[in-house]
């Protein structure tokens, strides 16, 4: 009964139950696997992703993507990415596969072609719990490249969109950064002090406070 249960299983449950052991296994290493953007929030949009689809064949190629990626197969994860992006349509499992190709190749430091990805991922990503992700990792590639004008608008429309997110206050202190880098301590302060109304008695708001020290 067993072994016809394992037989059953399909590649999600069988790659759930392989991610489930591999963090608890080896907590760091998954961490790292796919940049910058916590691990339990990508895996917690897969798993909306797979309740939520109907194209189980899109879904199947996310797990086996996944997999790739945990055995540091970049190549034959983009191919899975790439087909569930091309054959799955509007769907969740189309825009889960547009943020991790784009992760892969933020990691490549080809922030020209993940652009794109993120920004239509950000404009009509379904789930709508996806445009934070996306956006978020736009002002990352924007600030890799030193470009902090952008990063800077960027920045300003997550947080009209995006206020109650949990990424939130560290896009406030990076916001307060890239004015700082661009020449424009009034507005870092301006920031800096709305993070001490905002978050008080948080970290954001204590690093926040020995920065405004220094300013003035």
């Amino acid at each position: 009964m067993r072994g016809m249960s394992l037989q059953k299983m399909s590649k999600f449950e069988r790659f759930t139950n392989f991610l489930t052991k591999q963090i608890r296994e080896n907590r760091t290493r998954f961490f790292t696997v796919l940049g910058f953007t916590a691990g339990f929030t990508i895996l917690a949009i897969f798993i909306f992703v797979r309740l939520q689809t109907l194209n189980e064949s899109a879904s199947d190629r996310l797990a086996a993507a996944y997999m790739s990626l945990m055995s540091t197969n970049r190549q034959e994860a983009i191919v899975h990415l790439n087909y569930a992006v091309a054959y799955s349509g509007n769907t969740p499992a189309s825009y889960q596969a547009r943020l991790v190709k784009a992760d892969i190749l933020m990691d490549e430091k080809n922030y020209g072609a993940a652009l794109p990805l993120l920004k239509e991922t950000e404009e009509k990503g379904n789930p709508d719990m996806i445009k934070p992700l996306a956006m978020y990792r736009i002002i990352y590639a924007y600030d890799q490249q030193n470009d902090y004008q952008n990063a800077i608008l960027s920045s300003n429309e997550f947080i009209a969109k995006y206020s109650d997110n949990f990424l939130i206050r560290n896009v406030y202190l990076n916001l307060a950064r890239y004015y700082q880098l661009t020449n424009s301590p009034e507005d870092a302060g301006r920031i800096y002090g709305e993070v001490l109304v905002k978050f008080p008695a948080t970290k954001e708001a204590e690093y926040a406070e020995k920065v405004l020290r220094g300013l003035n």
